[in-house]
């Protein structure tokens, strides 16, 4: 299992520099948030969290090109390899280059605008508690919760489940591809390193 990120030459600094697991969740820029939020409620255990996730390829070539760190002015991009014991990782690898690309996004927005007008029927107080599903960073158990209580959620999440093929398609083991690949770390005290190449 080859990984590899680029990163910015100034930011690679001491070369035992080790990288810890993000605590905070990371809010997607490039999906709507109820998708970012479906994914996660259906993500299986043994499948990384995007939310906290480091994202990474199979290639330095690819690792290169899809660099996106911010550079300073006359700093580079460097290509690295990740340095991590298999175990300690969980990975997925989409079909896609970039999770804003998936079918499920067209899917299941384009399930929601033909029952959107179910959400108009109902009270303010419940569009309020139904406005979570479209808040950032909306965890698994809430979502559950939600769904118990309100039949509209639970409609959202069947269909969800009936058109969502964002975890069933992922790989898990790398390929030399250009699909989104991403990996989280298996605990808070699980590291790794960047090994410049």
């Amino acid at each position: 299992m080859a990984l590899f990120r680029a990163v910015p030459e100034s930011r690679l600094g001491d070369a035992n520099k080790q990288y810890y697991r993000y605590d905070t969740v990371r809010i997607p820029s490039n999906v709507p948030y109820v998708i970012d939020n479906l994914w996660e409620w259906l993500r299986p255990i043994n499948m990384p969290s995007r939310r906290h996730a480091v994202y990474a390829s199979p290639t330095p070539e690819l690792a290169l090109a899809n660099a996106s760190a911010r550079l300073e002015e006359g700093d580079r991009y460097i290509a690295c390899r990740v340095v991590i014991e298999p175990q300690a990782v969980k990975i997925a690898q989409l079909s896609v280059r970039d999770a804003r690309e998936h079918k499920d996004i067209r899917a299941i927005m384009g399930w929601l605008g033909k029952h959107s007008t179910q959400v108009t029927e109902i009270s303010t107080t419940e569009k309020q508690r139904l406005s979570m599903l479209f808040m950032p960073g909306f965890h698994r158990d809430e979502l559950e919760a939600l769904r118990q209580e309100h039949p509209f959620v639970q409609q959202v999440c069947e269909s969800a489940q009936e058109l969502s093929t964002f975890w069933s398609s992922a790989l898990r083991e790398p390929q030399d591809s250009e699909g989104e690949l991403f990996f989280e770390l298996a605990g808070s005290q699980i590291s790794y390193g960047l090994e410049r190449i």
